[in-house]
Order: C-alpha cells, then sequence, then structure tokens
C-alpha cells in the first residue's frame, strides 16, 4: 500500500535532516511581524491589536486545529496524507493574502488576513503535527538530537527570506507576489519530498543499537507505551500542558510583536524607514540563525544531561531573565542584536524539548494523539493568546512595558511547573523500578 512506501530504516537519519529542510522552506511565519507595519502603512490604520490578532488565529490553526487532527491521521495511517493536507492548506492561505493586497478597505480585506493566517496555521499543524511525532518513532535512541534537528528547520527560513523579502519590498513595494511565491514553494515541497518518501516504522521497531542492549532476545521495549486514556490519567500530561502553555504564550508574545517593540525603543534615535529596512531584517536574520543553532544545541545538550526534564527549566527560565533585559536596552541597536541573539538561542531549545518529553514520557506507540492533544490545549492556547493579549495592552496603555512584565511573570510560572514536573517524574520511575 502507498501510504506504507517510503524511506527505511537503514537510513532513517533522512527523516530529521529532510524535516529540517522543509521546516526551512515553508515556515515562514516569524516574517509575519515584519510586514505589521507595511499593511499599517497600506490600509491606513494607527492600531496594531487587529494586524496581530493573524497571528492568534494562525495559532489556532497550527496548534489547536491542525496537529490533533494529524495525530489520528498519523497513528493510523502514517504522515502522507497529512502532509497533502499541509499543501492545499499552506498554498490556498497564502493565495488569500495576495488577494488581500489588491484590496483597500481594510473591513474587508481582515477577512483575507485572517482566514489565509489561520489555514496556513493550519497547514503548519499538520507539518509539525506529523513530522515531530514520525521522527520521534523513528528515534527512541537519540531523541533529542534527532529532533533537535527536526524542529530546527523552523524559522531558519527566515535567515534567507528576511533580507530577500526586505530588497523586493524596497524595489518592488509590498505586493501580492511575495505570498504567491511562498503558496507555490510551500505546495511543492511537501508533494514532491514528503509524501513521496516519508512513513512510519512499524510500532514494536527498535533500532540496533537498543535491541543488541536489551537483556534477551524478545524482551519488551525499554521503557512503557502509554495510551492516550493513560497518558491523561497521569500528573505528568497536565504539568506539561502547564509548561507548555506558560511558554508559549510568553514566547509567541515577544516575537510576534518584537518588530513593534523594536521600534518603539529605537523610533527617538532612528528614522522609521532606516529601522523597517535595515534593523528589523537584520535582527530577523539574527534571531532565525541564533534559533537554528539553539534548537539543534538543546537537543545535544539535553541528551547529555540526561533527559528533557533536566534542561526544560533552564530554557524557560534564562529567556525570561533576557526578555527584561531587552526591554532595558531597546534603545541601543547594539544591544537589541546581542540581548536578542541570546534569547533565541536558549528559546530556540523549547520546541525541541517540547516535542522530545512526550515520547520520553509516555513511549511512541500512542505518540501522535498524545503529543498533539498535549500541545494542542497548553501550546496551541498561549500561541494563539499571546500575540494579540500583548499587542492589545500595549494599544491600551501605550507602551509594551506592562506587556512585558505579564508575559516574564508567566514564564517564570511555567519554570516552577517545570521544575515541579522534573521532581515528579523522577519519583513515578524510582516507583515503577521497585515495582
Amino acid at each position: 500500500m502507498w501510504l506504507k512506501r517510503g524511506i527505511g530504516e537503514d537510513k532513517r537519519w533522512f527523516y530529521p535532516i529532510t524535516a529540517f529542510t522543509t521546516g526551512v522552506i515553508i515556515t515562514v511565519n516569524a516574517l509575519w511581524t515584519m510586514f505589521y507595519p507595511y499593511i499599517q502603512t497600506h490600509f491606513g490604520l494607527d492600531t496594531t491589536a487587529s494586524i496581530v490578532l493573524a497571528a492568534t488565529f494562525m495559532g489556532i490553526g497550527s496548534m489547536i486545529l491542525g496537529p490533533p487532527i494529524a495525530g489520528i491521521i498519523l497513528d493510523k495511517y502514517g504522515p502522507k496524507i497529512n502532509f497533502i493536507l499541509s499543501a492545499a492548506f499552506l498554498a490556498c492561505g497564502h493565495i488569500l493574502i495576495a488577494q488581500m493586497l489588491k484590496l483597500t478597505d481594510w473591513s474587508t480585506a481582515m477577512y483575507y488576513w485572517y482566514i489565509g493566517s489561520l489555514f496556513i496555521g493550519i497547514g503548519t499543524g499538520f507539518f509539525s503535527g506529523s513530522h515531530t511525532a514520525t521522527v520521534g518513532k523513528w528515534f527512541p535512541d537519540k531523541t533529542g538530537t534527532a529532533m533537535g534537528l527536526a524542529v530546527a528547520g523552523a524559522g531558519t527560513g527566515t535567515i534567507i527570506y528576511s533580507p530577500l523579502v526586505a530588497a523586493y519590498i524596497r524595489a518592488n513595494g509590498f505586493n501580492s507576489n511575495i505570498f504567491l511565491f511562498f503558496a507555490v514553494l510551500s505546495a511543492a515541497v511537501m508533494l514532491f519530498i514528503m509524501v513521496p518518501f516519508w512513513r512510519s516504522p512499524d510500532h514494536n521497531w527498535l533500532p540496533k543499537s537498543m535491541k543488541e542492549k536489551m537483556p534477551a532476545a524478545g524482551a519488551a521495549p525499554i521503557g512503557k507505551d502509554y495510551t492516550f486514556e493513560e497518558a491523561t490519567k497521569d500528573k505528568r500530561f497536565w504539568i506539561m500542558g502547564g509548561c507548555f502553555l506558560c511558554a508559549a504564550f510568553s514566547l509567541m508574545f515577544f516575537t510576534q510583536n518584537v518588530t513593534l517593540i523594536i521600534i518603539e525603543g529605537l523610533s527617538s534615535n532612528l528614522l522609521a524607514e532606516e529601522i523597517l529596512t535595515k534593523v528589523i531584517p537584520l535582527f530577523l536574520t539574527i534571531q532565525a540563525a541564533s534559533g537554528l543553532i539553539g534548537r539543534f544545541s538543546w537537543g545535544v545538550i539535553s541528551d547529555k544531561l540526561g533527559g528533557p526534564w533536566k534542561t526544560l527549566w533552564i530554557v524557560y527560565f534564562v529567556p525570561a531573565v533576557l526578555m527584561g533585559m531587552f526591554y532595558l536596552g531597546y534603545k541601543s541597536v547594539i544591544l537589541i542584536y546581542i540581548i536578542g541573539f541570546l534569547f533565541f538561542f536558549f528559546s530556540g531549545g523549547e520546541p525541541v524539548i517540547h516535542y522530545a518529553i512526550v515520547p520520553y514520557v509516555f513511549g511512541r506507540r500512542h505518540l501522535g494523539k498524545i503529543m498533539s492533544t498535549v500541545n494542542a490545549f497548553s501550546v496551541g492556547i498561549g500561541v494563539a493568546s499571546g500575540p494579540f493579549i500583548g499587542a492589545y495592552i500595549k494599544d491600551i496603555t501605550g507602551g509594551y512595558v506592562l506587556a512585558l512584565v505579564l508575559a516574564i511573570v508567566i514564564r517564570l510560572s511555567g519554570t516552577g511547573l517545570a521544575i515541579y514536573g522534573m521532581k515528579v517524574d523522577e519519583k513515578k520511575r524510582l516507583k515503577e523500578l521497585v515495582d
């Protein structure tokens, strides 16, 4: 059957490598913050919340709607169907936004902006909900390293796209061709790379290295494969959800508002044109590069430290401190670059550890459904609410300081939950060992 055709166990590193490549090409939501000022100008808007609301719709699609459906399909049929759906939604979403820029009335255009962003989010959700769980199934032995490589592609495309898009806008203006390009590119990579070659391993498959370490032939795999029902009755499932929610809210608030935060900080020293055409494109490139380094590095670090629980609190706590430092230094271009690099390096470990910790705790057999569900109600809510709430507070108060304080407090709460979860997990594993 065509659903089971694809690369086999002897070339399993193909999966994280192509996940990385595809993530580079299709995950362009980090550029949305770059487009906000241009959309304000195009439609003559004074406020920001109605524009940033697109990030909420994208978050609903990418984390709440897409992954749970993808998880159910993945566990039963493998990843191919999800990648076809991803291609369709990504293409339709970008085409809708391209049509938006042909309009002049925001009261009509905003529906294209919101629905297009929602479709792009759903397409991204079908991709992320499939490739992460599939890589997790192929790599029970090197989960952190493989997952770090697989998710490192998300946002890395900004290194390439940010300067190219900025140069294009300078030469041709902000127009629909940008989004038509993304529509064609995203559909092509999904249909010609992911669909033909990806498949899931058998449920009980183990790599040779793990089989050789097993005490006897035919012994049970290391660790327990929880059913979805068993996972939801486990305290660690809900602790993870709380951690993910706090982290996602603060991270998405910051990343989806960072362009406007930079403009707020530098507007007294630099002209708006210089900020938009020079500072912001370079910052987004630095953001993508540091995120790439962070995502891969923290996957390896997690394996070296002995598991994702020991790493999770670090990638929560340090960015909380750096977020405050960023605001204190956001009137300096150099400090914006330096602190921004450090922030995205540490926070780059966040998605890696999130995806690695689920199979670490609950096993691989029902990974698609468990992983997509815990992400949907936690990361999904944080991703959907963080950007808009931050922008709304800014519109009411006239600045970002109170929104940043809220984001930092929430992130520190997630840090405390992560430390608590680590202790709960240690007790659970000790009890299972004794029993």
